[in-house]
């Protein structure tokens, strides 16, 4: 906040700290924070209320991946994990909850349910899309499954992606290899419609 940012979004997705901890497939832990659903919730929980805390939670968002794979973790129920997650951060009146969907549509549904704020989605119905398209984002937004849509890669490989999406494509597809590490390529590099 003193460098001058609006907020913070904690990464609860991706197989990062809070999704280990979410994860039965990762946390075996024996101890309060391991075992059941609700003990399993408790540090995503434990550090949202810190961050609230110091710097007030409507400039707090949580970023989470329902059924997620990456980095080798494993949900084996992410309707009652979410649900429950959903259902423990609900009273804080955090800024949003950002949902990186990989499949489990009925998992995004029950949080959206559930979840009183706002809500933004990157959504990928099946999980194997490569990118969001445009079509899907007003899909989710049409039928208010979402407040708002982060496109990510899209939006990385089209440096001019709103001229894009009113004439109808055609869109640059984002090059996974360059996305950590490395020189500029991959984030400056790509061409736009007028190149």
């Amino acid at each position: 906040m003193d460098a001058g940012f609006d907020g913070v979004e904690l990464h609860g997705a991706n197989g990062y700290l809070i999704q280990q901890f979410l994860a039965d497939g990762s946390n075996h832990r024996t101890d309060a924070d391991g075992g059941s659903v609700e003990n399993r919730v408790r540090f995503a929980d434990e550090v949202v209320r810190a961050v609230a805390h110091a710097i007030g939670p409507e400039r707090v968002g949580i970023r989470i991946s329902p059924g997620s794979t990456s980095e080798g973790v494993s949900e084996s129920d992410p309707a009652e994990l979410y649900g429950t997650l959903i259902r423990t951060l609900a009273p804080y009146g955090l800024a949003y909850v950002h949902i990186m969907e990989f499949g489990h549509r009925e998992v995004t549904e029950l949080i959206r349910s559930g979840w009183p704020g706002t809500l933004i989605l990157n959504p990928h119905r099946t999980g194997t899309e490569p990118s969001v398209t445009p079509e899907a984002a007003r899909d989710v937004l049409r039928d208010g499954l979402a407040d708002a849509v982060s496109l990510a890669s899209l939006w990385l490989a089209n440096p001019d992606l709103p001229r894009r999406i009113r004439s109808g494509g055609p869109f640059n597809q984002a090059d996974p290899s360059t996305y950590f590490g490395g020189d500029h390529r991959g984030y400056t590099d790509y061409p736009t419609l007028s190149a």
